[in-house]
């Protein structure tokens, strides 16, 4: 075959693969559609409420309701103080309820930042929630028909009013909240509050008996006073009454939890009730060129901060400031930022002393005097933790926090001060990927040894990469949240009798009482069978031994026979 007949063959051949491939497409495109998983929704009216406000309970509804803006709903955000400004929010508006809470002119919750913080120090909120209902309720309903809001979605601590408005609308009411005892409460669960570990699978019987009725019961006794003062008032103002709100949410209505199942203990959840978390932002704001020539000059860098409402005692803050100059004297470190919202120049010692026996005055290093601590007000968080010169965060342990840092790989050492952060902190160990340390027995040589074993141990850097990845993978959850909501929405519209039970979502359980839902008159049932067949067969083989037994020794009045 010469060299012309084979180019020609060969370009035969080529054309006859590339008609197969056009025809195969063409009969493809012909007989197969593209799938599209879009849903069109009209634009709706959506209330965000948090009574009591704060960033860490606001920013991922905020977040949520960022998604919800951007597919064309009209989001209203109904809160105390000013949350909005227009750089991270620009679309949601804001309603105010008045000035924000400051947590440290409120003298109940300023005196338990010193105290052990357990469940029975919750009587400050309900409180605070049984004063402010009337007024936030009035101010939710009238946002809700001044703006025709068609939808609740509502923080469910201290938030009563909230809940109860979209309820007595007939709207849909949607909770959201990070803490999921609260809304499932587990048999092999617990918490801090209660004096107990978060996960009961070790402990003792004694120990299960008591964090799983003992301290209940006290708590719901403890519930029992407020939910009546609060019926009491629910009943003049002419709202239907219930035991808690956020319980009846729990069963009726959907529920975001802003957890993941890695750090969250495991657990069965009803459908309802969806773990979204962490819920974080699409952008943050970047380091302040100050900050950056900081961090980028210091290759160890510890960063600090307690959050925006929490503080701790003048002696603490004195130990916790001595403890960074040690860790950098030592080299544990090389930098420390810390961000003091809550911590005024006041709440230091004018003068510390250190293990070498110097002396140091406490306001050169507030006020940026010395060259590897870095003093501000408020700092850029998430920017600080995501710089590859953050090695370990020194946090509350709140959920805000708790959040960025595991996005960012961030190992913790954690000083919880109150509420979920007691729990948080145990469950971020029980990841191994931090240490905590007690605010009554803050010990400057301990924060030291924990801060060298964070920084150092293997098991904590290949931790922190693991929850890194869970974390990332299970933050892009908030685009659900949104299109849950939207669900609601859509379903309303379907059916107007918005606080008819989710039946489609909740098990058959919830409707059946405890006894049936659990199957519990079942096995009481055939335990009873079970124990009557013992009886009898017990019943049957004692007349039997008895039986035999007469006739096998003769009774001694009966005369023996004559020969």
């Amino acid at each position: 075959m010469n060299k012309k007949n084979f180019t020609f063959i060969l370009s035969l051949l080529l054309l006859n693969l590339i008609f197969r491939v056009e025809v195969n497409t063409a009969t493809q495109d012909s007989y197969y559609i593209p799938t599209n998983a879009d849903v069109d929704h009209p634009p709706k009216n959506i209330l965000v409420g948090s009574y009591v406000g704060g960033r860490s309970h606001i920013k991922p509804m905020l977040d949520i309701a960022a998604v919800l803006s951007e597919r064309g709903h009209n989001v209203i955000l109904t809160t105390s103080g000013n949350y909005t400004p227009a750089s991270e929010y620009p679309t949601i508006k804001q309603h105010s309820f008045g000035p924000a809470f400051d947590v440290k002119n409120i003298r109940s919750v300023a005196n338990l930042m010193h105290k052990e913080f357990d469940f029975t120090k919750f009587v400050f909120m309900y409180e605070m929630s049984f004063n402010t209902y009337e007024d936030a309720f009035v101010k939710y309903k009238n946002v809700a028909i001044d703006q025709n809001i068609d939808l609740f979605f509502c923080h469910a601590m201290v938030n009563d009013a909230c809940l109860d408005a979209g309820h007595a609308l007939n709207k849909p009411v949607v909770g959201f909240i990070s803490y999921l005892n609260a809304m499932d409460i587990k048999t092999y669960k617990s918490d801090p509050l209660f004096h107990c570990n978060v996960s009961l699978e070790n402990e003792s019987f004694l120990e299960r008996f008591k964090c799983t009725i003992v301290q209940p019961l006290r708590m719901l006794n403890m519930i029992n006073d407020f939910s009546k003062q609060l019926n009491d008032l629910r009943s003049k103002m002419g709202i239907e009454q219930v035991f808690m709100s956020p319980m009846r949410l729990a069963k009726n209505s959907l529920v975001l939890i802003d957890t993941f199942f890695g750090f969250e203990l495991p657990q069965t959840v009803p459908p309802n009730i969806q773990e979204i978390g962490p819920v974080l932002s699409k952008h943050y704001p970047p380091l302040t060129p100050e900050l950056s020539d900081f961090i980028n000059g210091h290759k160890r860098v510890l960063y600090v901060a307690f959050g925006s409402r929490f503080f701790t005692t003048i002696e603490n803050n004195s130990k916790l400031l001595q403890s960074f100059i040690e860790a950098i004297n030592k080299k544990i470190v090389d930098g420390v930022v810390w961000a003091l919202s809550q911590t005024p120049e006041d709440d230091f010692y004018p003068t510390l002393s250190l293990s070498d026996g110097s002396e140091v005055q406490t306001s050169l290093i507030l006020n940026n005097k010395h060259p590897h601590i870095h003093i501000l007000k408020f700092a850029p968080q998430f920017a600080v933790l995501n710089h590859t010169n953050t090695k370990l965060f020194f946090s509350h342990g709140g959920a805000g926090s708790t959040h960025e840092s595991l996005f960012t790989g961030t190992p913790m050492l954690v000083i919880p001060l109150g509420g979920d952060q007691l729990g948080n902190a145990q469950k971020l160990e029980l990841a191994g990927v931090a240490l905590s340390v007690n605010k009554f027995t803050l010990d400057v040589n301990d924060i030291l040894n924990k801060i060298d074993f964070l920084l150092k141990d293997e098991d904590v850097k290949k931790n922190s990469k693991r929850m890194k990845y869970l974390a990332r993978i299970n933050s892009k959850r908030k685009y659900r949240a949104a299109d849950l909501i939207e669900y609601i929405l859509y379903r309303n519209n379907l059916d107007n009798d918005s606080n008819k039970e989710l039946k489609d979502w909740l098990p058959a359980s919830t409707r059946m009482g405890f006894i049936r839902g659990n199957n519990y008159d079942i096995y009481g049932t055939i335990l009873g069978i079970i124990l009557g067949l013992i009886g009898g067969i017990l019943w049957i083989t004692i007349k039997s031994i008895k039986f035999i037994a007469k006739k096998i020794s003769p009774s001694p009045n009966q005369k023996p026979k004559k020969e």
